[in-house]
C-alpha cells in the first residue's frame, strides 16, 4: 500500500503580503523597463500598467480593506499562482510579450481586490 501525503490548503494572503507583493512586482516592473528606451513600443506597453498596479497599491495601503473576509480571499485565491507565472519570465527580455500578458492578468486581479477598499 503507498503512503499519500496530503497537502494542506494554502495559507490566505493577508493585505500586508499582497501590499508586498505588489510593490516586489513593481520593482520588478522597473527593472524590465530599463531594458527599452523611454516612447519605445514595450514602454508604452508596461508603463500603463506599472501605473495602474501603483495605483492600486496606494488604494489598498489606503483602505480599510478586512482581509479576514471570503471576499478578500476569494479575490486574493490567484495572486500566488499569477505571481509565480510573472516570476518565470520577468527577468528574460525576450519573453516580453508572456510577461506583459502576465503582468497585466495580475493588475486586474489586484484592481479588483483594490476595489473592496471603501
Amino acid at each position: 500500500m503507498t503512503e499519500q501525503t496530503i497537502t494542506p490548503p494554502e495559507k490566505p494572503i493577508t493585505l500586508r503580503e499582497l501590499v508586498r507583493i505588489v510593490g516586489d512586482v513593481l520593482t520588478e516592473i522597473d527593472v524590465l523597463s530599463t531594458h527599452f528606451n523611454p516612447g519605445t513600443d514595450n514602454r508604452k506597453k508596461i508603463d500603463p500598467e506599472r501605473d495602474k498596479l501603483d495605483a492600486s497599491q496606494r488604494k489598498l495601503v489606503k483602505g480599510a480593506i478586512k482581509d479576514n473576509t471570503e471576499e478578500f480571499k476569494k479575490r486574493t485565491a490567484s495572486i500566488k499562482a499569477i505571481n509565480k507565472d510573472i516570476q518565470q519570465t520577468i527577468n528574460d527580455v525576450d519573453k516580453f510579450a508572456t510577461t506583459l500578458e502576465t503582468v497585466v492578468k495580475f493588475v486586474g486581479a489586484i484592481q479588483k481586490i483594490a476595489e473592496l477598499a471603501p
